[in-house]
Formats: structure tokens, sequence, C-alpha cells
């Protein structure tokens, strides 16, 4: 096979492998199907710190996940104020830096997630980071999930909290903010309903006086929807396929064109091998 065939196949392959990668958007309470159980943080004791969960301890089954809990993972690391985070913002929430490796909580360098009782949130024990309130939390799932939901607040602005999804590879693949005050229950999942959230990270991104706990986090799946731009009062999220291929992956058009131009050369670099 000659050089220019070879990069051909290359780029052809490179770009069958983009298109693997879902978005992760906001999708409406409709649209998300959810699995048995939820983490409601009364199977721990008040006060414990960095909770992990199997699935039997939270009623989970089929797919759901074991979960972690931490403050953020490994690569990164709490912002200054005013110089990395937007002024007023509280120094526990704000955290920089991207995952490296393989997605990992960081227990060493991350001040700790823990269960505790917030009464402006909900009656039963809730998920707060460090300091009370003010803290970023990080969840970390066994599995990859397709749709995550949770309950976050009491927040007193919109717009100041931010959700962030992962891949296995710590590659971000969406985020979105909280679009109203009080207790709002948070839905994102991804756009084309594969399964590829490996983890969240839930952190401060504007000054928000209340601070916020989690409560209530469930995992799921997206469903047939009427369509549109994204959930979460966004216009709908994008329909998965009734029976979705083995990889979880169906190559664009162009993909497909580029593939079958390198096939073709293939064959009549063959041909003329054998003439």
């Amino acid at each position: 096979m000659n050089f220019a065939l070879k990069k051909l196949y290359a780029v052809a392959f490179a770009a069958a492998a983009m298109t693997s990668q879902a978005a992760v958007v906001p999708i409406d309470a409709a649209d998300f199907v959810a699995n048995a159980g939820q983490i409601t943080f009364s199977e721990f004791a008040i006060g414990t710190s960095n909770p992990s969960y199997t699935a039997a301890q939270y009623g989970g089954s089929g797919t759901a996940p074991d979960v972690s809990f931490g403050s953020f993972f490994v690569g990164q690391d709490l912002g200054v104020v005013g110089t990395d985070c937007a002024a007023g913002v509280a120094a526990g929430g704000c955290v920089i830096g991207s995952p490296t490796g393989t997605l990992a909580l960081d227990l060493v360098g991350g001040l700790g997630a823990f269960i505790g009782t917030d009464t402006n949130h909900t009656g039963s024990p809730v998920l707060s980071g460090s300091p009370f309130l003010n803290g970023s939390i990080a969840m970390l799932f066994s599995t990859d999930q397709a749709a995550v939901s949770f309950d976050g607040g009491f927040f007193n602005a919109i717009g100041t909290t931010r959700v962030t999804a992962y891949g296995r590879d710590g590659t971000v693949l969406g985020s979105i903010l909280n679009t109203a005050t009080g207790i709002e229950t948070l839905l994102l999942g991804t756009d084309d309903g594969t399964s590829q959230i490996a983890g969240l990270l839930i952190s401060l991104v504007a000054p928000e006086d209340a601070g916020f706990t989690i409560d209530s986090i469930r995992f799921g799946t997206v469903q047939t929807s009427g369509g549109g731009n994204g959930g979460g009062g966004n216009g709908g999220t994008t329909t998965p396929p009734t029976q979705p291929p083995p990889t979880g992956e169906t190559p664009e058009p162009a993909t497909l064109a580029l593939v079958g131009l390198a096939l073709l050369g293939l064959g009549a670099a063959r041909r003329r091998r054998t003439s």
C-alpha cells in the first residue's frame, strides 16, 4: 500500500473516531427514564466523608453504577478567587484544570465531600463539598452512563453553579448551569443516547450566597423526544436509535464517504498489482 493510500486511510478512520464522542446536554424530565434506585445519602451516617456506594446499597440494578464522591479529579485543583475565579466566588467551590489520565478522584489534594444536613434543601441528609455549602463536589461512576439526575441548591441566583460531565479519559463532554433559584432538579444526558458519562463535577462559577448541596441522585437513559436543540427547557433532546449498533456509534455520511473512498483506492491498488 503506497503512502498516499495509507494517509487516506488514516484520515478516514480518524474522522470515524471523532464521531464516536457524544455531547452532554440538558434534558427534559419527560425524556429521562430513571433506572431503579437513587442515592439519598441516608444510607450512611451524618459526617461520613467521601462516601462510596455499590449499586446494591442504593437499590440500583442493571446498568446502575457504583458511585464514589470527592472534591475534584486528579489533574484539577482549587482556583484563586479574583485570578482564576470570579470575584466573590467561594474559594472552595471554584475548580481549575482538566483531569489527567483515566478519570479518578483526587482524594489527597481534594478537601473532600461529606454527608450533612441542610435545612434549606430537604429534610433528608445531603452531600456537601468542603467547606460546608461552598465546596465543589465530584462523583465518579464505575460504568459509563447515558443520563444523570440530581437535586441541587438552595440556589440564590441563576447561572452560579456548573455541572461538567467527563468521559472515562477525562475529556469534557459538556456542561450545564443551574437555571432556577431554590432547589432545582438538574438533568443531563448524552445527545445520542449512548452511555459515555464517567463522572460529574459540580462547582461554582459565580457568587452564590446560599452555596449548594446535592441529593436524590438517579441514573437512567434518554428516551425519544420531540426533537430540538437540547433539553432542560431548551427544545428537547436528540432521539437515540431504537436499536443502536453494538459500538454505540453511527458514522456520519461524510465519514462513510471517506471510508468508501479509501476502500476504492485499495481496490485500485490491488488491480494495478495483479494486472
